[in-house]
């Protein structure tokens, strides 16, 4: 595999007439959708618009790092599911993980999807800690650290037992010669200067998250979530015991659903070294 194309945050709603919603659903929608459009078919073009990018620039495999859905409801999985087939990408080159957004609406609603429309997608996607795709020249790790809570509340909680089944798995020497790729819906950290939003909004165990990766330098991670491009590097005192190595990076992608419909907001990466590297858009 050469060149993966990473993209997040598309929100799809359910693509019915507002008229046929209860309530409730329209009421949600609109609260978690801060200010924008409430437009079930922009947010389908948008995500389409994405796909054909990633296609067209010649990504072997796609990863979309969660909040795929509005509020997690049946019929916006659905949606978003039939986006996904319209785009005829091969299953197996395609991961997803859940968002805070997809655990609104029950507790299951990312088991159902992945039972349900999205079961074709089910084998390269989020399902239990520690699971590895295996693409080859890259392993990624995709990880579920939602958690179903209010609207009112976007953190995300990464736990001791998946900490523990990634660090078994990424000590298998089957991938020691791989790209090894961590994909989560929230990031370790969290940009904005008041706790109180980063604890409404931030990773709960997000310290489990910078071990792993300090215990694996060549781990390397792709997140959502903040709705916009983030790039991080991990520096450390023990660096220089890892001459020659790339860095422990974190990339984050934008908001598929806030971009401009001229402008798809895709990030990709090559493989280079064991290890990926971001692709700057000119060159795509």
């Amino acid at each position: 595999m050469r060149r993966v194309a990473h993209l997040s945050d598309v929100h799809i709603l359910d693509r019915r007439a507002p008229s046929r919603h209860q309530g409730r659903y329209r009421l949600a929608t609109r609260f978690v959708s801060l200010g924008r459009a409430v437009d079930p078919g922009l947010r389908a073009r948008r995500l389409a618009g994405a796909l054909a990018v990633a296609r067209a620039g010649g990504a072997d495999h796609v990863v979309i790092s969660g909040d795929l859905t509005e509020v997690g409801h049946d019929a916006e999985f659905e949606h978003f599911a039939e986006v996904l087939h319209a785009a005829r990408l091969a299953p197996d080159t395609v991961t997803l993980v859940p968002g805070n957004h997809d655990a609104y609406t029950r507790p299951d609603g990312w088991r159902r999807a992945l039972a349900g429309p999205l079961r074709a997608f089910a084998g390269a996607s989020a399902t239990e800690p520690g699971k590895v795709v295996d693409r080859g020249t890259v392993a990624l790790l995709p990880v579920d650290t939602t958690c179903f809570q209010s609207i009112t509340w976007s953190g995300g909680v990464f736990t001791r037992e998946t900490a523990e089944a990634l660090d078994r798995r990424l000590a298998d020497p089957a991938l020691r010669d791989k790209a090894l790729v961590l994909v989560t819906h929230h990031p370790p950290f969290h940009p904005h200067r008041l706790p109180i939003v980063r604890w409404i909004d931030g990773l709960r165990g997000a310290a489990r998250v910078l071990e792993l990766l300090a215990r694996h330098p060549r781990l390397q991670l792709l997140h959502g979530h903040l709705h916009r491009v983030m790039d991080r590097i991990l520096a450390s005192s023990s660096d220089g015991a890892h001459a020659g190595r790339t860095p422990t990076r974190l990339f984050g992608a934008s908001a598929t659903c806030d971009d401009p419909d001229h402008a798809p907001p895709v990030r990709f990466y090559d493989v280079e070294g064991g290890a990926l590297a971001k692709v700057c858009s000119d060159a795509v």
